[in-house]
């Protein structure tokens, strides 16, 4: 095979039959545009995982990592974007079914009319495709813009974008806000993203998958909203990076929180906590505290004051990311 041009990874969390869906429609992909599949396991049933292992063995999946336990989406996404050194990264959820062998060549024939420093997503909608100025109508279809942040539900990066902005934030936890956190972070950078239209390219199948987590303690909207607003009070982390990236406090390029210590025969990972990130650690929930007692006495325009600003650029400098 030649090398790839696309390192397609698909995180996993329970969901047997849509996962096997998606590996499986992924697979009918015509080989014009080469790539390769990588899955991420986030600690699934025994049943799912040594599936994913016989999928593994046929040549379906090109490479496997399975996580002793749920390390987080970014985690999980980041570790798979590691595995192939390619000129393109596409996270593809796992209750994302692709149509037709050529969707990936369309979606390339769509993008090329964009800049190439910027990324593609997708929009549920024909009223967003239009909703901001700046989308084209091109012989390939409508290429939409996005001002806030595209969804990751099947979302492509090219390298030289990654380069300059990085993977994934590690700093979120489980689930959340991830591909809001790269929104920010390509609008800080003054980069396009690009929307296409979903259901050109794709079925969704994971609309009524609420009931799909009741056994695995995993409340994603909880999860999601604290990040926004924490139930103790002050700035969600969310906001809490926003504000940093946005006056360039700490680096859009964000460290990794978890490293890869080894992976075995059987495709099992050990992960850790990388001690570079805990003054990294340290800083955010030093800037989280400061960032909210300050809007709680004085309001929002406060936190712009200069020398509060200037005075948190200097705790990231401290901790080596300012």
């Amino acid at each position: 095979m030649s090398s790839p041009l696309v390192n397609i990874t698909i995180p996993v969390f329970h969901r047997p039959l849509v996962t096997q869906k998606t590996i499986l429609a992924l697979r009918k992909t015509s080989s014009a545009i080469p790539y390769a599949v990588t899955v991420v396991d986030n600690g699934s049933s025994p049943e799912l995982r040594e599936r994913l292992r016989q999928f593994k063995a046929d040549g379906i999946i090109d490479n496997l990592f399975l996580l002793p336990e749920n390390m987080g989406i970014s985690c999980a996404c980041n570790i798979g974007w590691d595995a192939v050194d390619a000129p393109y990264y596409l996270k593809l959820d796992n209750d994302v079914c692709v149509k037709g062998p050529d969707w990936m060549e369309r979606l390339f024939a769509l993008w090329r009319h964009g800049k190439p420093l910027s990324t593609l997503g997708p929009s549920h909608s024909v009223e967003q495709m239009h909703m901001n100025p700046g989308g084209m109508e091109t012989p390939d279809g409508r290429l939409g813009i996005c001002i806030s942040n595209l969804q990751g539900q099947c979302m492509l990066v090219p390298k030289a974008v990654s380069d300059l902005l990085g993977v994934w934030n590690e700093d979120y936890g489980l689930y959340g806000a991830e591909d809001g956190d790269y929104g920010v972070r390509m609008n800080c950078a003054d980069f396009p993203q690009y929307y296409y239209h979903s259901a050109s390219y794709f079925t969704d199948l994971g609309t009524n998958s609420a009931t799909d987590y009741a056994n695995t303690g995993l409340d994603k909207r909880q999860e999601h909203a604290e990040l926004f607003v924490p139930k103790e009070g002050g700035m969600g982390l969310f906001n809490v990076n926003s504000f940093l990236f946005q006056m360039c406090i700490r680096y859009w390029k964000v460290p990794r929180r978890y490293r890869v210590v080894d992976v075995n025969k059987n495709h099992e990972v050990t992960v850790e906590e990388d001690p570079a990130y805990t003054p990294v650690w340290e800083a955010l929930a030093r800037s989280k505290q400061l960032l909210s007692r300050r809007r709680a006495r004085h309001g929002k325009t406060a936190t712009y004051d200069e020398k509060f600003v200037l005075y948190l650029k200097k705790i990231w400098q401290d901790c080596g990311h300012g």
